[in-house]
């Protein structure tokens, strides 16, 4: 088959590109990584398999349809429980009780309210803040305008501001 060595480097580069993307997005549709690890796999063999036909320009949005799609596909057939996790726990040392106590309080509350977002405001919003995204990034990895990356981020803050009461900058 012609040009299947370069194929093959084309597709490395997108795994290595878009692995780490894909991987974060569909965990915060999930909440499972275990699911979310089967869903990443499952896009990129959709994509080795239409790699004759994926255009350089957008492989990254069909990246995140596919796995939006494929989400989907799964959450139809079960229920799912969204759990976040929290890693800032580990990296807290030589605190008191009362403050970790209290710091679990906020966290539980925290990720309660993210779960019960909107799911396209919420994946927007851990996108941005976890993943570090910027609104443009965002908006070409799920084929939305920046105004509508804009537009769920404002609703995201509004949501945990009047749910949390937090206004000096937590989030």
């Amino acid at each position: 088959m012609k040009g299947g060595s370069e194929k093959k480097e084309w597709f490395k580069k997108i795994f290595e590109d878009n692995y780490e993307y894909l991987r974060s997005y569909l965990y915060y549709l999930s909440g499972d990584i275990s699911l979310t690890e089967d869903l990443v796999q499952d896009v990129f063999l959709q994509i080795w398999e239409k790699r004759y036909e994926v255009r350089d320009e957008t492989v990254r949005s069909l990246l995140f349809i596919i796995g939006r799609n494929s989400f989907f596909k799964v959450k139809r057939r079960q229920k799912y429980d969204l759990r976040f996790r929290s890693t800032y726990f580990e990296q807290i040392e030589n605190k008191s009780p009362e403050y970790l106590m209290e710091l679990k309080d906020f966290d539980k509350r925290l990720q309660s309210v993210i779960s019960s977002m909107p799911e396209r405001c919420r994946v927007i919003f851990l996108l941005n803040r976890i993943d570090e995204m910027t609104y443009r990034e965002i908006a070409q990895s799920l084929d939305i305008s920046v105004k509508a990356v804009e537009k769920n981020i404002s609703r995201a803050l509004a949501i945990i501001k009047s749910k949390l009461g937090t206004g000096g900058g937590l989030i």
